[in-house]
């Protein structure tokens, strides 16, 4: 990852530990992922479903979304991070 925009310069992990509002996003994202995956295979096949199905299903999920969500929770938790504390020009290249 870069450590600055290319377009405007400003530094993205402005303070250490920044980076644990995006690994907090990310987690619950992907924990509500792999929650409505089971959830819509009990409502396809019942509360019968078995648990090797419902691994087979969910595993992939609770693997695939952290690591494709990764880039996008980064740039969200960046902006709302810029929105709860406005850049400052030490923030800047």
């Amino acid at each position: 990852m870069r450590e600055r925009c290319p377009s405007c310069g400003l530094r993205f992990e402005r303070m250490e530990g920044h980076w644990l509002g995006a690994v907090a996003v990310n987690t619950v994202v992907s924990a509500a992922a792999v929650i409505a995956t089971v959830v819509a295979a009990m409502l396809v096949w019942g509360t019968d479903v078995s648990r090797a199905l419902l691994l087979a299903l969910a595993a992939p999920v609770g693997v695939g979304v952290p690591v494709l969500f990764d880039p996008v929770s980064r740039t969200l938790w960046t902006a709302i991070d810029a929105l709860m504390r406005p850049p400052g020009p030490g923030d800047f290249d």
